[in-house]
Formats: C-alpha cells, structure tokens, sequence
C-alpha cells in the first residue's frame, strides 16, 4: 500500500468523524452520534471510492437502520469533507460494519475457555497418579 494512500485513509477517517459530531449529516437514523465509531477508512487504489468502516458503542443500537442513514447521507458527507482532503476528486463513500471488534471479543473468550481447560488439566496431572512408586 502506498504511503499516499494511507495518508489520505487517514485523513478521510478524521474528517467523517469530525463531521459527524459537528452535526454535518442530520439524518434521525444516525443517533445517538457519540455512540458512533469510524475506525477504519479503505480507499480503492485509483481513489475512487472509499469504504468506510463504522462501529457503534452500546448494544441498543440497529445498525442496519444506522448504516441505511450514512449510506443515505454519503453524498452530503463527501461533500462536507472533500474541501479538507485538497484533492481534485473526493472518493464516493461506502459505510459498512466493522465486526472486528467483536471478532476479538470471540476470540479472546475462545482464548479464556482453553486457557481454564488447560489449567484443569495441569491440576489434574499434579494429583500424584505420576509419582514413582517406592
């Protein structure tokens, strides 16, 4: 990946996020905006189009109505950000669902249950059945 590339990732992600909380897109959908996270922002190659990775804090939250207000309002979020970015064209946005966040949690509670199994099993073995008989 190119240093520009990432760069202009970079700058796109600040940007949404700093939009969303001045309040730039005012879809009903998209509330509470504090609740929401972009973490991630990957742009195609030729800079044409950018999906935007967006998570939410809170479990009361539907995301499928809250990505259909951002995908609705990506229009008005391009143009609120693409002065700030200073290139001739703003890619087109795409807002989708960051699940790595939860894929984490899956794994590390996977990690956790080995993790108790093995310490169950090394008890085990320390009960004195591998003591030498005299």
């Amino acid at each position: 990946m190119s240093t520009r590339l990432q760069k202009v990732e970079q700058v796109l992600r600040r940007e949404i996020a700093e939009a969303l909380l001045r309040g730039d897109l005012r879809d009903p959908r998209v509330q509470p905006i504090a609740a929401i996270s972009i973490t991630g922002v990957r742009c195609a190659p030729d800079l044409g189009s950018a999906r935007v990775f967006v998570d939410a804090l809170g479990e009361k939250v539907d995301f499928k109505r809250l990505l259909e207000g951002l995908n609705a309002g990506a229009s008005a979020m391009r143009a609120a950000v693409g002065p700030k970015l200073r290139m001739r064209r703003t890619p087109k946005l795409r807002f989708e669902r960051d699940d790595s966040v939860e894929r984490g949690r899956d794994i590390e509670r996977v990690l956790g249950e080995i993790a108790a199994t093995d310490a169950v099993a090394t008890v085990l073995d320390d009960d004195g059945d591998d003591a030498p008989e005299t």
